[in-house]
């Protein structure tokens, strides 16, 4: 079992050929390993951007590649492999960290027990909060797997919901505030886990009075004070996964990826990218919407953190050589930008006079553009002869965890204090001198605006469905946005209409689990024949 961290005494690969699990997780070496192994399965469930992005208002499906069942509902089924791995890989993931739950009293005593219990913990609650968010009623295992299971029951989703929120406080009283090994779990990685589990759950039907008002405090106590200091565009910038911004990450590490294990969340965006000297590989398969690349400000700098708004020869020049790499395409989008094109080639003459400037407009948005519009740069890696770099995906960060206070406080009626968390957002956002022009009043905050908050500060960073399904606006928002939906709207197919006047809202239940149970297992209704 390998390591999940960058750091030097997280990465170990142990060889186990000649021992037991019984004498070796019962050894702190083998606890530890275990731990990180449960750590190994987040690349396993972040692997794919699909489940997390496709089919949204921000992005939409232009290749043969997408998930067609995923892009645009009309084709989803339970023999969706791409939901069928989603669903089986949580559960595989499960069973290591049941496992581990398996082995703490087993094991010998050693000062950070109490800790990697809790670590565990977090990761088996997070994941249970993706198949209650993505499927509805699912099976709850709490206990190691040793001998053949035939037959599985499904648990009320809010059974899950209370599992999860008791195995996250537990977990807080069990991790430290802080860990020497950057991207294990701390106290505020799971306060703010448990701040989107009680807003979630808050606008469901069996949601409690006080499920917003729990969230709005664990997302202050995970907030703790601290303003947004890092500027956004550094968030993601090469070789800086590990920053202040950042609560909770899946790593990758150089030394880590030599056997494989990188996330492919910088490949399907594009543009078309296939050239070996390029430095990295993209096709469009994912496309962002007109309205992604229109919800940005002018004073948004936002907009430039997100998407790449020039392409360099090669690609990744602008990361490792930018004074040297000529621009290919230019795309400017603010007043400013479109009125100083000719002073902007002026500014770096030997890169920039060749440049073709492709002003924003339809071209941008046109799903068969395949090369030149701006592209999403969160996550772009590079791969040369001397360098092989992923970038780390968050799982929290602190933007965030701002903004799942805002939307906590809004559903509370707070209006006012809604405002106050997102203008410290939009604060860090506004290019300098215009911070005053960024900010909103409290009679601004709607649950529309903090969709377009939420698009603005995390397009691509895997939220977009899951906040979609929670505030009840997938179909409305993809219906107006989406342009592949929306053009199955206006031909008189509704894409999310199901079995029996069912809505696909939840995914299916993969074919594969119904068809190896033994008994009865329930799909969800709007897949049901």
């Amino acid at each position: 079992m390998m390591v999940v961290s960058g750091c030097s005494d997280f990465l170990m690969k142990e060889n186990k050929s000649s021992v037991t699990a019984e004498n070796f997780y019962t050894t702190q070496r083998g606890y530890e390993s275990l731990i990180n192994s449960c750590y190994t399965t987040l690349r396993e469930v972040r692997q794919s951007p699909y489940m997390y992005s496709a089919g949204t208002d921000l992005f939409f499906g232009t290749h043969q590649d997408a998930p067609q069942g995923l892009t645009t509902y009309l084709s989803l089924t339970p023999g969706s492999p791409t939901v069928s791995d989603f669903f089986q890989t949580l559960y595989e993931s499960i069973q290591v960290t049941n496992t581990a739950m398996h082995y703490q009293d087993k094991t010998v005593q050693f000062p950070q027990l109490e800790s990697r219990v809790g670590e565990a913990r977090y990761l088996r609650a997070y994941y249970y909060f993706l198949l209650v968010q993505m499927f509805g009623d699912v099976t709850l295992v709490k206990r190691m797997v040793t001998e053949p299971v035939t037959h599985f029951e499904r648990t009320p989703a809010s059974e899950i919901y209370q599992f999860i929120i008791s195995e996250l406080e537990t977990a807080l009283s069990e991790v430290p505030e802080t860990q020497a090994d950057h991207g294990r779990v701390t106290k505020r990685a799971v306060r703010h886990m448990l701040a989107k589990v009680y807003l979630t759950r808050g606008y469901e039907e069996y949601g409690e009075a006080s499920d917003f008002e729990n969230a709005a405090s664990y997302a202050d106590e995970a907030i703790g004070g601290e303003p947004l200091t890092v500027p956004y565009r550094d968030i993601f910038a090469y070789q800086n996964d590990v920053n202040s911004e950042v609560i909770m990450s899946i790593q990758y590490d150089q030394s880590s990826l030599i056997n494989g294990g990188r996330h492919s969340w910088d490949y399907p965006w594009g543009p078309l990218i296939q050239a070996q000297f390029a430095g990295v590989s993209k096709k469009n398969i994912l496309h962002p919407t007109e309205y992604l690349f229109t919800i940005y400000g002018q004073y948004d700098s936002r907009f430039e953190g997100t998407f790449l708004n020039v392409r360099t020869s090669p690609y990744v020049g602008w990361i490792l050589d930018p004074e040297n790499s000529p621009v290919q395409y230019y795309f400017p989008r603010t007043p400013e930008q479109l009125a100083d094109t000719s002073a902007w080639r002026a500014t770096d003459p030997a890169n920039r006079s060749s440049t073709n400037i492709f002003p924003i407009g339809p071209h941008w948005w046109d799903g068969n553009n395949q090369e030149s519009f701006p592209a999403l740069r969160k996550y772009d890696r590079v791969q040369t002869q001397e360098i092989n770099y992923t970038h780390d995906l968050f799982i929290s960060r602190l933007g965030e965890t701002y903004l799942v206070a805002a939307e906590a406080y809004f559903k509370m009626g707070d209006n006012a204090t809604a405002a106050a968390r997102i203008n410290e957002v939009r604060r860090r956002a506004a290019m300098p001198g215009h911070e005053s022009e960024m900010l909103i009043n409290a009679g601004d905050v709607t649950v529309d605006f903090i969709l377009d908050e939420r698009a603005r500060e995390l397009a691509g960073e895997g939220f977009r469905w899951l906040d979609l399904k929670r505030t009840g606006k997938l179909m409305e928002r993809t219906k107006q946005y989406n342009p592949q939906i929306k053009s199955l709207v206006q031909s008189g197919s509704d894409p999310f209409m199901g079995a029996n006047g069912n809505y696909k809202i939840l995914r299916p239940i993969p074919l594969s689990a119904i068809s190896l149970d033994s008994g009865d297992y329930p799909q969800n209704p709007a897949y049901q024949k």
